[in-house]
């Protein structure tokens, strides 16, 4: 593994790590429809990114 390769795997779980937080933070009862639409599709960004990096880091 090279190290671009490692810091692709260690952003990827990063990535990972903040859209798991954005999902905890959508699961908020007070919220109107569109901030829980918003928040979820920053919850997908980052988890494709996070997908995108370990992808990345496995070739």
């Amino acid at each position: 593994m090279t190290d671009l390769q490692l810091y692709a795997y260690l952003g990827g779980f990063v990535a990972f790590a903040i859209g798991c937080y954005v999902y905890y933070l959508s699961r908020n009862k007070e919220l109107n429809d569109q901030q829980i639409k918003n928040r979820k599709r920053v919850m997908n960004f980052f988890l494709i990114i996070a997908l995108v990096c370990v992808g990345y880091s496995w070739l």
